[in-house]
């Protein structure tokens, strides 16, 4: 595995030097700051953007990590209080803005993960609005919701964890990953059954056109209580190794 190195440990001599030695693609993440459910932080996907970020630099190697994106599209998610949502327009801006300063010092890919399902479909508008070209930098974000959450259901399946209950949501899945990267933001006498139904792309229309509480009262698509820290580092090394081989075979 490859070093990690993050932008925003480093000083700008550290970065002229890393751009004069040829590292010149980005890894970030584009998160949020909303509810999941009662045992979880708002930073959840915050905190699994940064990780699946290293992770995939780590197996990339030669890229430079990026600060995650803290707040994304949640609108979804207004029903619970302390979330807080950037609108669709807004959120596209950042992005736009946050590549378009990067290639300015010369970086030619920006690679963007969305570790919150309201995020794909603005990333997948704006690579569609700009051709994937940002201030002369290529914009490859990963826009697929389904596919994303495939790593997992395997994972899970191994366990005799149905998808059901592994959760698109702060269900098991998720908990199990925060669980992994920072035990100490769970709170798992709170873990609760949420909805647990199909989560397929109609529920997902529902939940973004609806909110949140169109399936479920407590905030989770899932069932937190089986949650567990081995298994979620399983599930941050198969998405990693899912999205490392996405963006190599496109680099």
């Amino acid at each position: 595995m490859a070093e990690i190195k993050r932008l925003a440990d480093l000083h700008w001599p550290d970065v002229r030097a890393l751009l004069d030695s040829g590292t010149r693609t980005v890894v970030t993440a584009a998160g949020s700051m909303e509810q999941h459910g009662p045992q979880l932080p708002f930073q959840t996907d915050t905190l699994l953007g940064t990780v699946l970020a290293e992770a995939v630099a780590e197996r990339l190697g030669n890229v430079l990590v990026g600060p995650t994106i803290p707040f994304g599209v949640s609108e979804h998610h207004m029903a619970f209080p302390g979330t807080i949502t950037l609108d669709t327009a807004t959120f596209k801006a950042v992005v736009r803005h946050y590549v378009a300063s990067l290639a300015h010092h010369g970086f030619t890919t920006v690679i963007v993960i969305p570790s919150h399902g309201g995020n794909f479909a603005p990333l997948r508008e704006l690579e569609e609005e700009t051709g994937g070209q940002i201030g002369g930098a290529r914009y490859l974000p990963y826009t697929d919701l389904m596919a994303f959450m495939k790593p997992m259901e395997e994972i899970a399946a191994q366990d005799g964890i149905t998808p059901q209950v592994a959760g698109a949501h702060a269900g098991e899945a998720e908990t199990s990953m925060v669980l992994a990267a920072r035990p100490d933001l769970v709170d798992m006498s709170q873990a609760a059954e949420g909805f647990v139904g199909t989560f397929d792309a109609g529920a997902a229309q529902l939940i973004f056109e609806r909110g949140m509480t169109a399936l479920t009262a407590n905030g989770i698509l899932g069932d937190a209580r089986p949650a567990d820290a081995a298994r979620g580092e399983r599930y941050i090394a198969a998405l990693a190794d899912m999205l490392a081989a996405y963006f190599r075979e496109r680099m």
